[in-house]
């Protein structure tokens, strides 16, 4: 872990509480496991949380369920599935985020796979690719209670978009999401290997997949499990998880900066951070709060609160906030599909409560049980 000098540290995090947002509740009769949450508050104080949940982690029964919370996040009470399976013309297992608008509208935004043979995982051994899918997106007006059946989403790109967090919305209107690309079915990237954003200029409803926020020069290196946040002095900031396809290795947390509202970015800044799924929460000022799943050395759940000043990623304070020397620990080279299988927790993100905490949420595997949890979290400057 980097060491930072405690001159610096002026901002401590201060755990106050864990909480679990779904977990099987009769393991012993089904199987059911919850994955790759994303949490968001209304107005009205309630927080959702999209959680996909299956029987197993790859099953074709995977679908995005709705929690939903009066108590700030300390009880849940499942709602039920976005989508009507029986609505839609071939099996999908889908992973979908919300966000919601400044009109009031929720949008779930994400991807879904094609299940067509439900013996067959998501990641394809012979390969070392994924299975076929599509974009799509759906919207709530009621806050969460009824969803549009999901919309395809056109893209440039012969691969499939990953999305795993919700979008933001721009002070223009402009709903913006930063996403990376998946392996075709045979393993390869007809595309090359990029960070893309995907911006929609008229509420959801279109989607433009042309900028991109991380490429590296060999075109091999993947942005997976991007986020994007936006400063209060208009600036966005993404992270990705910068995996090499080409040699099966990860590098450092990438990030990039935008000052003209995502349109173009800086080149990477590399973080020093080795670790694979992140997020990002807007502070204060010139500060965000970091989320990163360490995984190798050091394992755990770190958060970090980073000053942005002059596109320079400064850690001010970082804690360990869940499952130091917990297992998961994945080998520097591999194939992907051997990766995804070892890992034992991940998809973090944080979302700001309006009386000021912070929740950071993630999913993990527990007594072999996939959960997502959710850690209550408060800055002490």
């Amino acid at each position: 872990m980097d060491k930072h000098d405690a001159s610096t540290m002026t901002t401590r995090i201060d755990q106050l509480s864990s909480h679990v947002v779904y977990s099987n509740p009769m393991p012993h009769v089904r199987s059911r496991h919850g994955f790759f949450p994303g949490l968001v508050q209304l107005p009205g104080g309630q927080l959702l949380a999209f959680v996909a949940i299956g029987e197993a982690f790859e099953s074709a029964d995977m679908t995005t369920h709705l929690l939903r919370s009066a108590d700030r996040g300390r009880s849940w009470q499942l709602q039920g599935a976005i989508c009507d399976k029986a609505t839609e013309p071939i099996p999908t297992s889908d992973y979908l985020k919300p966000q919601i608008l400044r009109d009031g509208t929720l949008i779930g935004l994400g991807y879904r796979f094609h299940r067509l043979d439900p013996e067959q995982p998501i990641s394809i051994v012979r390969t070392d690719g994924l299975l076929p899918g599509d974009n799509v997106v759906c919207f709530s007006s009621d806050q969460g209670r009824t969803w549009s059946a999901p919309r395809i989403i056109e893209r440039s790109t012969p691969e499939l978009v990953e999305i795993p967090h919700g979008p933001i919305q721009l002070p223009s209107g402009d709903i913006v999401v930063s996403a990376g690309l998946m392996k075709m079915p045979d393993g390869s990237n007809p595309s090359g290997q990029y960070g893309l954003i995907l911006r929609s200029r008229d509420g959801g409803a279109n989607w433009n997949d042309e900028v991109r926020f991380f490429q590296s020069a060999s075109r091999t290196v993947a942005a997976f499990e991007s986020g994007i946040a936006r400063l209060s002095d208009g600036r966005l900031v993404t992270i990705c998880w910068a995996y090499d396809t080409a040699f099966g290795r990860d590098h450092a947390n990438q990030v990039s900066v935008s000052h003209d509202a995502g349109y173009t970015w800086s080149e990477p800044i590399d973080t020093g951070h080795m670790a694979q799924s992140s997020g990002l929460l807007a502070l204060d000022g010139q500060r965000v709060m970091s989320i990163h799943c360490h995984r190798g050395q050091e394992v755990g759940l770190f958060v970090r609160v980073v000053d942005l000043s002059d596109d320079r990623w400064n850690v001010i304070t970082e804690s360990c906030i869940w499952g130091a020397q917990a297992g998961g620990q994945v080998p520097d080279s591999q194939t992907f599909e051997t990766m995804i299988r070892k890992i034992r927790f991940g998809q973090p993100s944080l979302v700001q409560l309006d009386n000021g905490e912070i929740l950071a949420a993630h999913w993990a595997i527990i007594e072999g049980q996939g959960q997502v949890l959710a850690h209550r979290l408060r800055l002490v400057d």
